[in-house]
């Protein structure tokens, strides 16, 4: 009983690896062998047997793009095979033929759907665009089939080798490729705090709070937009105006830093940026309901300049075949304002600041075309 439920457990698996595909796709580099003709010799049969299949695949890039095209041109080698008597280079050749006249068809196909409209009709234009390619790829084959006698027919077998070699060449492949926007877009989250330095030291403590904030970057020019939100208390009461702030008042701090910073590194691992701006200072009590702190508030703007870091998480070499440019970083932030304009408090801010955050550049796909230079396999065939 234990040995049939181990076997019924098993038998998907087993009937998974026995559906397993053998297939190989083509290569300009990569010639057909004998050995990638893995079906067993069909019994009083002769010759060889070469079994194809063409097909594209569409893959959404960002919402500013259109999608990624790729077609391919694949032999079933599990079905394809070659008769004792035909080992060799002859019927080599001519199947190799026969699979570059499917690459060629293959391309063709993939320029036509690059040519469509990313709309609600694609998938039915696709649909019949592969549809008609594949009834000219067969009609073409059974003309070749036909004219070199299954390549029996020597020179005419040459004929077609030169023919689909030339076309080849005259068909590029479009090679699909990601071409990174001049725009990006970074946002972060952590923790962060201000120490005060000169005479404010003697009037607020530090303060610790939330960070955030969004990075627009063109280029390697960065536009940061980067509010910040600390609790502190007082170190000592003070006047400003009319308004009377007492010792050990608990207050909030509202940060808010605008400015302009310039990638002066970037590699895989990190990103260095320098910048410059100006900070807005709005300090007010934590308790807004407490009748003797209504109205308080002490707003303050100064210039900031500052250095950020970013230290990248995981492999962040460009690709130019993935439709992705983005990444993780941790970032460490330092900057320093002074306290402009104010009668009562003097001195600067040093801000300082550790979050988490990720960018992307928007990139779109594009289309490369190589023309393909193929080595003439069997040239002295006899």
């Amino acid at each position: 009983m234990n040995r049939l439920l181990l076997v019924l457990l098993l038998s998907p698996l087993l009937g998974s690896a026995q559906a397993t595909i053998d297939t190989l796709h083509w290569s300009a580099s990569r010639r057909l062998q004998l050995t990638d003709f893995h079906s067993p010799t069909q019994p009083g049969l002769g010759g060889s047997d070469f079994h194809y299949q063409i097909g594209y695949e569409v893959r959404p890039t960002s919402v500013w793009s259109q999608p990624a095209i790729d077609a391919f041109c694949l032999m079933f080698r599990n079905l394809s095979w070659v008769s004792e008597t035909a080992r060799n280079e002859r019927t080599l050749a001519y199947n190799q033929v026969l699979f570059d006249l499917v690459e060629v068809h293959t391309r063709l196909m993939k320029a036509k759907l690059i040519a469509l409209r990313a709309d609600r009709h694609f998938k039915q234009q696709a649909t019949q665009i592969e549809y008609l390619t594949n009834a000219e790829l067969g009609a073409e084959v059974n003309r070749f089939r036909a004219e070199t006698g299954g390549g029996d027919d020597l020179p005419i077998l040459k004929q077609w080798q030169l023919k689909v070699a030339q076309r080849l060449y005259d068909t590029p492949d479009l090679v699909t490729t990601f071409l990174s926007s001049n725009v990006g877009f970074g946002m972060f989250v952590g923790v962060g705090g201000f120490l005060p330095t000169g005479p404010v030291t003697q009037t607020i403590n530090p303060a610790a709070g939330v960070v955030f904030g969004l990075d627009v970057t063109f280029r390697r020019t960065v536009l940061l937009l980067h509010p910040t939100l600390y609790n502190g208390t007082l170190r000592s009461g003070f006047s400003h105006g009319s308004q009377t702030w007492v010792d050990d008042m608990k207050v909030t701090s509202s940060l808010f830093e605008v400015g302009l910073g310039h990638i002066l590194t970037n590699s895989p691992h990190q990103r260095l940026i320098p910048y410059v701006g100006y900070r807005l200072l709005d300090l007010a009590p934590r308790d807004q309901n407490d009748e003797r702190y209504k109205g308080l508030s002490l707003f303050n703007h100064a210039p900031t300049a500052g250095l950020i870091l970013d230290i990248k998480l995981g492999n962040n070499t460009p690709k130019a075949d993935h439709s992705e440019d983005s990444f993780w970083f941790v970032r460490t932030k330092v900057s320093y304002s002074p306290l402009l304009s104010t009668d009562t408090i003097s001195g600067g801010l040093i801000n300082l600041q550790v979050s988490l955050g990720g960018f992307s550049r928007v990139r779109k796909v594009a289309y490369k075309p190589e023309h393909t230079l193929i080595p003439l396999q069997g040239t002295n065939l006899n």
